[in-house]
């Protein structure tokens, strides 16, 4: 297959390469939201990351083992380009991935991460955000598909927990 067509998501090679790279992360978007319950198709593995220089080079030895190219235009991505993004998309040996760096609490990397549910994923360990970081990061995007994944959470746990956002609601 050609980087031209990427290959659907493989969150457990995602994850297994993260962990050999010392990559701390938790994993929202659409495998999160399967795993609260909803199962529909996704296109990425979606990584929240921590900021910082730790972090930056773990994302650095990261997209160099998982053969990483800046989806928009096939460029191997350098420690100049880490500092200038807080989102990267990238195309992977194990599919598209994106990686989502910072943020304002309570959807920030260390208010998320303490409160992750850590499970086995195809014989992997993943953290997925909890149900009230995923509501967060669904309101905050605000897209179409992220209105229907919430509907649908809805309706699998009843009312969804509601966070207080800066930007969106304070």
């Amino acid at each position: 297959m050609s980087r031209r067509e990427p290959s659907g998501p493989d969150l457990a090679g995602v994850a297994a390469d993260a962990l050999a790279v010392g990559l701390e992360h938790v994993v929202i978007g659409g495998f999160s939201v399967i795993y609260h319950g909803h199962i529909r198709a996704t296109k990425d593995s979606d990584l929240l990351v921590a900021d910082g220089p730790e972090a930056d080079a773990a994302v650095l030895r990261f997209l160099e083992r998982v053969q990483a190219l800046r989806l928009s235009d096939g460029k191997r991505l350098t420690a100049e380009d880490l500092a200038a993004a807080e989102h990267l998309r990238v195309d992977t040996r194990h599919g598209i991935v994106d990686i989502v760096r910072g943020g304002l609490p309570p959807l920030d990397y260390e208010t998320v991460a303490a409160s992750a549910e850590t499970v086995k994923w195809e014989s992997q360990t993943v953290r997925f955000a909890s149900l009230p970081s995923l509501v967060g990061f669904k309101r905050l995007a605000g897209r179409p598909v992220d209105e229907w994944d919430l509907q649908e959470l809805e309706a699998i746990h009843g009312p969804l927990p509601i966070e207080p956002i800066p930007g969106l609601d304070i």
